[in-house]
């Protein structure tokens, strides 16, 4: 595929309702045209903030607590300290 035909996909037909397809294609021109399947997969993740927000959840609510009770790190607003 040219370039301009690239260019015409992107512009005219894509529809970019989330970031999957601007990052694989980032991704690719990366890693010079070529790359694994895990290496979009960690680009997707790396730039899919409800994946942050999850896992920050999962932070507060189950890890956190675990680790504060047995005295490992500390809660101060939004940064966890070890203790």
């Amino acid at each position: 595929m040219t370039f301009s035909q690239l260019a015409h996909v992107i512009a005219q037909q894509m529809r970019m309702s989330h970031t999957y397809q601007p990052v694989m294609f980032m991704t690719l021109l990366e890693k010079g045209g070529s790359c694994s399947e895990e290496d979009i997969a960690r680009a997707i993740l790396a730039h899919d903030q409800s994946q942050v927000e999850y896992y920050e959840k999962i932070t507060r609510d189950m890890v956190g607590p675990v680790l504060r009770n047995h005295h490992i790190v500390s809660r101060e607003l939004k940064e966890l300290s070890a203790a």
